[in-house]
């Protein structure tokens, strides 16, 4: 089997985490691929965190610096830079949209040994979010952990372009780390629609109406986000929400130049609806893609939003 090749070092996400777990959903180990309004993403202070772009690194991956969603703020172990490597590898080399791709990503240590043992996070060894440069496609899958510091995992591109990886992880012994990978797609050329602020926060899904509000979208400061979801047909509110990876929802978060990256946890995420709350804190000016996974009868679902913060 032939393989791409790409590697780079990690800078440690520092956490502030009030809660653990991070659970396991029943139907993302496909890709979900949200419509032009979808993304998933955030950082809260509850049991999120964050990352944006960091330093450069070789063959189009980057080690992503950290903050904590909630408290704000570089906190970054520079240690980690030179301890923990993670290279990527597609087959085919450059995988094709509509076609089956293999992934796999090897994490060495700095005497370049697979590292062995990974923690859980929500019920997960490693969470890897999966979107196009123009934040229309969205997909959140769990690669298997095949030992020896190597996972794997299959997954379909939905459309040719650019695309952005990140794999979230936590070896034993290290904090929670973020590393992104750039990848083309090739196949037929299609039109990118640049995304665009949602004039109205409400959306349905599935047989699920959704609505979503912002606390503040003042950039460095605590803001919740309160998902209230009803049933579509009988505008009924919605209370028999399962858990999906361990709570009551999970919401990614990605700016449109995909350099801010965002995973959010519930803050009552022992619940089951009508309303799910999520906080998090926007780390600079922009359009942000906001993706809500939740999970009912067996099914999830995505709820995307997009927002500007200012």
């Amino acid at each position: 089997m032939k393989y791409h090749k790409r590697t780079t070092a990690a800078a440690v996400i520092v956490l502030s985490l009030l809660a653990a777990g991070c659970g396991s959903g029943a139907k993302d180990e496909h890709a979900q691929h949200a419509s032009q309004n979808g993304a998933e993403s955030a950082a809260n202070g509850h049991s999120g965190h964050g990352a944006e772009e960091g330093e450069v690194a070789p063959a189009g991956t980057e080690a992503a610096a950290g903050h904590s969603g909630h408290g704000g703020g570089h906190d970054a172990e520079a240690s980690a830079l030179d301890h923990v490597k993670l290279e990527w590898a597609y087959s085919p080399e450059q995988p094709k949209a509509g076609e089956e791709t293999q992934i796999e990503l090897s994490l060495r240590d700095s005497a370049d040994k697979g590292i062995e043992e990974f923690e859980l996070n929500h019920e997960k060894l490693m969470h890897l979010i999966v979107v196009s440069e123009d934040l229309a496609e969205f997909s959140h899958i769990h690669p298997e952990y095949k030992g020896a510091g190597k996972f794997e995992i299959k997954t379909t591109f939905a459309k040719s372009g650019e695309y952005k990886l990140f794999a979230d992880f936590i070896p034993s012994g290290y904090s929670q780390m973020t590393i992104a990978s750039n990848v083309t797609v090739a196949g037929k050329e299609q039109a990118s629609v640049p995304i665009q602020k949602d004039s109205q926060l409400t959306r349905t899904v599935d047989g699920v109406a959704a609505s979503l509000e912002v606390s503040t979208y003042q950039p460095g400061e605590t803001a919740d986000l309160t998902f209230t979801l009803s049933d579509e047909k009988t505008k009924e509110p919605i209370a028999n929400l399962e858990p999906y990876l361990g709570a009551i929802g999970h919401v990614v978060i990605i700016s449109e130049d995909l350099k801010h990256y965002l995973h959010v946890h519930p803050k009552n995420d022992k619940e089951s609806g009508p309303t799910a709350v999520f906080s998090t804190e926007f780390p600079a000016p922009g359009l942000y893609k906001i993706w809500g996974q939740f999970q009912r009868s067996g099914e999830t679902f995505i709820i995307p939003f997009t927002v500007e913060a200012k």
